[in-house]
C-alpha cells in the first residue's frame, strides 16, 4: 500500500433520499428568505482557508479578502440583475439563474484550493442532466432554499444537503465586490456556487474542502465507483491503477470519501493507495497502448475523467487538478515536401484548468502555429486547448476515472431544442445511482 501525498491536500432500486442532519423546521427570516442555521453565513462556516497551493500568489490575496467578507454574505439576486444593489458583482450584466446552458467550458474555481472538486464539477457538466439531477429545484427559488443530493460510498446512500443561497462575498469599500470561492458562469448560472456550498456544509466548513482528490469528488457527485491510474512518464512504462484510502494508519484506513474529510482535517489523517485492479479486469499494470485505448473508450461512453498534475510543466500548475474533456486520435498519412512518407497517429488530450488561467504553452498550444501548420489534419477538431499524449504524461501524474454510465442526455455541445428540453426535465435523484461494490 503506497502513501499518497494530498494536494493542498446485482442492481437494486435506488433507496429513498436521506436528509442530511434533517430538514430545518425554523429557518425563515423576517424577510421571508430561508436562512440555514446549521451552516450560518459567518466565518465559522468558512474556517481557516489558506488558498490554492497551486497558485501561491493567491494565498496573500485570500488573506486580505477574508478581512473584507460582507457580514451575512450575499444572495444571487443581490449580486446580479435588476434587484442587485450594493453587492453587485464586478462587470456583470443580465439576470441570475440556477441553470442556463450547463457546460464545462465556463466553470471557474475561486480562491479556495478545491480544484479537485471544481474540475470534477466540470467533467460532470459535460452531461447537463447529471448536474440538474443533483438539485431538487430547477430554477432560482423565491425563498433562497435549495436541496442538493450527495453520495456517501461508505454508507452506500444518497444524502440531501439543505442550504440557503447566501454565498461568501467580499467587497472593498465603495467598489463592486466578488464571490470568494466558485464563480457564477458567463450566463450567470449559480449552480457551481451552490453545489460547492453544499459540499462545504457536508463536511461542516469551506476550509475542509481546501485540497483533495478528483476521484473522491466524482464518486460523491455520481454515486459510481472511481479509480485512479498512476501515469508513468518513462517511454514504454506501465501505468498502475489504484483507489484511495484515508485514515490515521494504513491498517485503519478506509475508502476515502468527501464526508471523511471532517476526521481527516481534525485528526491529520493520511491518504494511501490501494490496488484497484479489480475494477480493470484484474490488471495490476497497464501498458501505454492499453491505457490510451481504455481512456478513449471511456470517453466515448461518457465516463467522467479528470487528472492531477505531476509538477510545474510548461504552464501546467504543480499540485493542481484539471478536467479531461475529450481524447482524440488524428491519423497522419502523407508525404512531406521532401518526399518522406509519414504514417502515424497523433494522440491528443483536451484538458481544462478550473482557474481558466495558466494555459498550456507546450506543443499544440493555441499560438503554436508551427506545430499546427505541420499537422493541419488536427485542426479539423481544434478550437480548444490540446496536448499530445506524451507531453500529457510528463505534466500529469494520474488520471481519475469515474464509471458513471452514459445518461440519456446528450453532451453539452448539442444545442438542439430536443436536447435542451430533455436536460430541463430531469428529475431530482434520477441520474447516477449504482450500488457501491467496493474493491
Amino acid at each position: 500500500m503506497k502513501k499518497i501525498d494530498a494536494r493542498p491536500e446485482p442492481a437494486r432500486a435506488p433507496p429513498s433520499l436521506q436528509d442530511f442532519k434533517g430538514t430545518p423546521s425554523k429557518g425563515v427570516s423576517k424577510t421571508g428568505l430561508f436562512e440555514d442555521a446549521e451552516f450560518p453565513a459567518s466565518n465559522a462556516s468558512i474556517g481557516g482557508v489558506t488558498g490554492d497551493a497551486a497558485n501561491p500568489n493567491v494565498a496573500q490575496y485570500l488573506e486580505e479578502m477574508m478581512k473584507l467578507v460582507v457580514p451575512g454574505w450575499a444572495r444571487p439576486r443581490q449580486m446580479v440583475g435588476k434587484e442587485a444593489g450594493e453587492h453587485k458583482l464586478f462587470a456583470t450584466e443580465g439576470e441570475p439563474c440556477l441553470f442556463a446552458r450547463v457546460s464545462p467550458r465556463d466553470i471557474e474555481q475561486g480562491y479556495l484550493g478545491d480544484c479537485w472538486l471544481v474540475s470534477s464539477m466540470a467533467t460532470l457538466a459535460e452531461y447537463p442532466d447529471r448536474v440538474r439531477s443533483l438539485f431538487k429545484q430547477n430554477t432560482l427559488t423565491e425563498d433562497g432554499r435549495y436541496d442538493v443530493r450527495l453520495y456517501d460510498p461508505t454508507s452506500e446512500e444518497w444524502k440531501v444537503v439543505t442550504i440557503d443561497d447566501r454565498l461568501p462575498f467580499w467587497q472593498r469599500p465603495g467598489k463592486h465586490g466578488n464571490l470568494c470561492f466558485a464563480k457564477q458562469t458567463k450566463e450567470n448560472e449559480f449552480w457551481p456556487c451552490l453545489l460547492e456550498k453544499a459540499v462545504a456544509k457536508f463536511v461542516m466548513s469551506y476550509h475542509r474542502i481546501d485540497g483533495g482528490f478528483e476521484s473522491v469528488a466524482m464518486e460523491m457527485l455520481t454515486g459510481k465507483p472511481s479509480v485512479c491510474v498512476g501515469l508513468s512518464q518513462v517511454p514504454g512504462g506501465a501505468h498502475a491503477p489504484y483507489a484511495l484510502l484515508c485514515g490515521q494508519t494504513p491498517q485503519t484506513a478506509k475508502h476515502a470519501t468527501v464526508l471523511m474529510r471532517k476526521e481527516a482535517y481534525d485528526a491529520h489523517w493520511g491518504y494511501w493507495g490501494q490496488d484497484a485492479s479489480a475494477l480493470l479486469g484484474g490488471k495490476k499494470q497497464l501498458s501505454d497502448d492499453e491505457l490510451w485505448n481504455m481512456l478513449k473508450d471511456w470517453d466515448k461512453v461518457g465516463y467522467s475523467l479528470a487528472c492531477g498534475s505531476r509538477c510545474a510543466y510548461k504552464g501546467i500548475l504543480h499540485g493542481h487538478a484539471y478536467t479531461i474533456l475529450r481524447l482524440l486520435e488524428v491519423p497522419i498519412d502523407r508525404k512531406t515536401k521532401a518526399g518522406i512518407e509519414e504514417r502515424f497517429t497523433l494522440k491528443m488530450v483536451h484538458v481544462r484548468n478550473p482557474h481558466r488561467t495558466n494555459e498550456w504553452f507546450g506543443r499544440f498550444h493555441d499560438d503554436d502555429w508551427e506545430t499546427w501548420n505541420k499537422y493541419p489534419e488536427a485542426l479539423k477538431d481544434n478550437g480548444v486547448f490540446w496536448m499530445d499524449w506524451t507531453e500529457f504524461k510528463h505534466g500529469f501524474r494520474d488520471v481519475g476515472i469515474c464509471f458513471d454510465k452514459r445518461s440519456e442526455g446528450t453532451r453539452y455541445t448539442d444545442n438542439s431544442k430536443a436536447a435542451i428540453k430533455e436536460h430541463q426535465e430531469v428529475k431530482f435523484g434520477q441520474v447516477g445511482y449504482q450500488k457501491w461494490e467496493g474493491l
